[in-house]
């Protein structure tokens, strides 16, 4: 493995200069860890490895011109969100494959930007077993973006969350009732400066051919020393049951939206339930941000529809929502506090 991942620096290296190049790396059985995003002083990153079982787990190509592609199939869902979204020339695609035993299922996860790449051993004179670290910045006026892992579990379990390498896990999830729309925040906060954003979602049938629902976002201000912060929607979906062509749709529906409201039949392309100023979007992956304020503290509503292809194996989601901090926040509060409660700001429809 560590000659392979020598081999391919060299061809990193290569591409930088000139000319195409094609990459991979990963083999069955292989333990390669990566770091995903963040920055080294909070370690807001998303902390997954390389899928073991899949060969050539991570790709990279690049053409004579155009933007680098990194390809990586890791063993957790990886939702990750940047600000701004600028082309720099590498392109991350994040990918999650079922296991041959559940299912030829293949998650996609919205693709970032990324400033850096780096194959090297892990530890002390970096000595130890290969690692991955992708989009790393050195401190937090550096970051780029942030992402947060998942594990999905099945339908009748709850999932859990990562905020990456210092997630402190505060909270207690209480059972399927938290999940509900217009339930309180979870139990057990932290006792010093914390705020938290939650993710829950409503599917909504009768629409030929697509998957509908409306995501709902809401933002728990701490009580002294409330903070304006922008936080990103994204998405993503299994492709076994919904389209991989960029036909995902949506918009921010209007202020005074009610929950369990169905959507309309002709969705945003009807002018009365968009947010003023707010128009209708579509895309590989839903990516919408909003400012959540003191003076505009939400909840905020999405609607988003995709074509359904098929179904997923059993017991199985079928697409993801996640929103991530990508802007403001409360000053000189560490990250994992930005958003004490990770398990919530992910949401699943089965």
């Amino acid at each position: 493995m560590k000659c392979l991942l020598g081999s391919l620096r060299a061809a990193l290296s290569a591409a930088l200069i000139a000319g195409a190049v094609t990459a991979t790396a990963g083999a069955p059985g292989g333990n390669v860890a990566a770091l995903v995003g963040g920055d080294l002083q909070s370690g807001d990153q998303a902390t997954v490895g390389l899928d073991a079982s899949i060969a050539g787990a991570f790709a990279y190509t690049k053409q004579f011109s155009g933007p680098a592609t990194a390809t990586a199939y890791f063993d957790q869902h990886v939702f990750c969100a940047e600000t701004p979204r600028n082309a720099n020339g590498l392109s991350l695609l994040p990918r999650y494959q079922l296991p041959a035993s559940v299912g030829n299922d293949v998650w996609q996860f919205p693709d970032v930007y990324v400033q850096s790449l780096v194959y090297s051993g892990s530890g002390s004179g970096a000595a130890g077993a290969p690692a991955l670290r992708i989009g790393e910045a050195a401190s937090a006026g550096f970051k780029r973006f942030r992402c947060l892992s998942a594990l999905p579990g099945s339908s009748l379990e709850p999932w859990h969350v990562s905020h990456g390498l210092f997630d402190e896990g505060f909270g207690d999830y209480v059972g399927a009732a938290n999940s509900a729309l217009g339930t309180s925040p979870p139990r057990d906060p932290p006792s010093g400066p914390h705020q938290n954003i939650k993710v829950v979602a409503q599917s909504f049938g009768g629409f030929a051919g697509k998957s509908v629902s409306v995501v709902r976002l809401e933002m728990q201000f701490d009580g002294s020393v409330p903070a304006n912060t922008e936080w990103t929607l994204v998405d993503a979906y299994n492709s076994s049951a919904l389209s991989s062509t960029s036909d995902a749709e949506w918009c921010l529906l209007r202020a005074d939206w009610v929950d369990g409201t169905p959507p309309p039949a002709n969705l945003c392309n009807d002018v009365a339930i968009l947010m003023p100023g707010f128009f209708p979007e579509s895309g590989p992956f839903v990516r919408r941000s909003i400012p959540f304020t003191t003076l505009a503290p939400g909840p905020y509503y999405v609607l988003v529809s995709r074509s359904v292809r098929g179904t997923a194996a059993g017991g199985t989601p079928i697409q993801g929502f996640a929103a991530l901090r990508t802007a403001g926040g409360m000053p000189g509060v560490a990250d994992e506090l930005q958003d004490w409660f990770a398990d919530d700001s992910v949401w699943y429809n089965y």
